[in-house]
């Protein structure tokens, strides 16, 4: 008896390299989310304003009873915290809404002409609103800090 379980235990020990190959298509299956598209995670991380984040843009309206400020979004910065580099370009034509952080500052924004550029450093508040937590006019010399 003892004779035939140590066949059975070769024999399990020689099929184990076999059943793992067989496994393996589910396991690296089970690893990769199918419907997780390169572009939508290309999509989730240029949209993360969790952080401080440069971008750079021009203006292209100022929506004034809901005070939103859109922009043509040109770049994208995570070069934390004065944003000196790491710029990256948004493909396409994407534009981007932002919101003042205070009513003086919508204020100073509605005066900027349409197609001015600018760079300005934003983040999520907790209601997921873009909040302007600096800006500068890039037709202009800059003021340090920015």
């Amino acid at each position: 008896m003892a004779h035939g379980f140590t066949h059975l235990k070769f024999l399990a020990i020689g099929l184990l390299p076999i059943v793992g190959l067989c496994l393996l298509p589910l396991w690296a299956t089970a690893q990769i989310d199918p419907d997780q598209d390169p572009f939508d995670t290309f999509l989730k991380g240029v949209l993360d304003f969790r952080e401080p984040t440069g971008i750079r843009g021009t203006l292209r309206y100022i929506e004034r009873d809901e005070q939103i400020i859109w922009l043509n979004w040109e770049e994208r910065s995570d070069d934390r915290p004065l944003f000196q580099g790491g710029w990256h370009a948004i493909p396409g034509e994407a534009t981007l809404a932002v919101h003042p952080d205070n009513a003086e500052q919508f204020a100073t924004l509605q005066q900027i002409p349409k197609g001015t550029p600018l760079e300005m450093i934003i983040q999520a508040n907790e209601y997921g609103n873009r909040r302007i937590l600096s800006y500068r006019d890039r037709s202009t010399p800059p003021k340090i800090p920015l």
